[in-house]
């Protein structure tokens, strides 16, 4: 602002006139300049303060980040649906290979089990034949001493003959199986 020299106001004390001024007759009366209201302006004095403005500002970039951040995962989620729709099929043929190989191990297990069975099967038929071929050593030896007794037999007793052809009908061994299909005949005196 600029400085003003304001006119001296004194009780009783006249004015010095300047020279040059128009003077007045004693008696008139001299105006008396009111004052007038005039709207205050600051100059120099800002509208908006430095913490309203950091406010603002803040806001803003607040704002501005998140609709970025909401573009960048709209863009993400839409490529992240284009990836699963490209492995999509990989993903259908990785599931049947992967069904297709747990019915491949199935039957193998299976292959293997049954393998196992007939190995144990085949190891008791092992057994089975030792115990066989002792019981015809004794079955043999019992038709040597049975060939001696007859032999031994008088000559005139005479024996009948027997014919066997085929298996017997109806006769299965202690094991629980049929007895094998055989030709004998009786080599007995008189025969």
């Amino acid at each position: 602002m600029t400085e003003r020299a304001l006119p001296a106001v004194s009780v009783g004390a006249r004015p010095l006139a300047r020279p040059g001024a128009i003077t007045r007759p004693e008696g008139v009366a001299t105006p008396v300049a009111r004052p007038v209201a005039r709207p205050v302006v600051r100059r120099n004095e800002a509208i908006l303060t430095t913490p309203a403005r950091a406010g603002m500002l803040i806001g803003v970039s607040a704002a501005v980040y998140a609709v970025s951040l909401a573009g960048v995962a709209g863009l993400q989620a839409q490529t992240d649906a284009q990836v699963a729709a490209a492995r999509a099929p990989y993903l259908a043929a990785v599931s049947q290979a992967r069904a297709a190989n747990d019915e491949l191990e199935r039957v193998i297990t299976n292959a293997d089990a049954e393998t196992r069975a007939l190995a144990n099967s085949y190891g008791q038929v092992g057994v089975n034949m030792a115990d066989y071929q002792t019981r015809l050593d004794s079955l043999a030896a019992l038709v040597a001493e049975v060939q001696g007794s007859a032999a031994a037999l008088p000559a005139r007793i005479k024996l009948p003959t027997v014919t066997m052809r085929g298996a017997i009908a109806g006769t299965r061994s202690s094991s629980g199986r049929s007895a094998p299909a055989t030709s004998a005949t009786s080599g007995a005196s008189g025969g």
